[in-house]
């Protein structure tokens, strides 16, 4: 069901178009409870009454189904290991494009520390890999 919390401000255009990467007729957002879906477009993959069985809920309770009428897919990523759902009104994301933000240049740091750890591991990786396959060579 969806929740009713303070109101937080829409997520910016590049922060939704960095997570929003999937499209589906009919998606839930995992952080709000929401059910949005398309429009009955004549060719996508609905099953026998799925529509209807959405649609009529989406007159009673318009803030729980929310109906894409301008459009047949309704288009969603992942955020924390949930389904967000582009232009969900619950605006959860924008929770975390404030902390990535806010601590985008702890988080630089951090990418730039573990980029060169990985880099030495996966040095160290091909010169043991080097070293068996010299063995094997030799031994032949």
């Amino acid at each position: 069901m969806a929740t009713k919390s303070k109101s937080l401000p829409k997520p910016s255009e590049e922060f939704l178009e960095a997570i929003c990467d999937s499209g589906s007729i009919v998606i839930d957002c995992d952080f709000c409870g929401r059910t949005h879906f398309g429009n009955e477009e004549p060719g996508m993959d609905w099953e026998e009454g799925e529509f209807e069985r959405l649609f009529k809920p989406s007159k009673d309770n318009p803030d729980r189904y929310i109906y894409h009428s301008d459009r047949d897919t309704v288009h969603w990523g992942t955020l924390d290991g949930k389904q967000y759902v582009l232009d969900c009104p619950c605006n959860s994301a924008s929770k975390y494009e404030d902390l990535f933000w806010r601590h985008r240049r702890t988080i630089a740091d951090y990418f730039q520390a573990r980029a060169k750890r990985e880099l030495h591991d996966s040095k160290s990786n091909l010169e043991l890999a080097d070293s068996v396959s010299e063995s094997i060579t030799r031994t032949k």
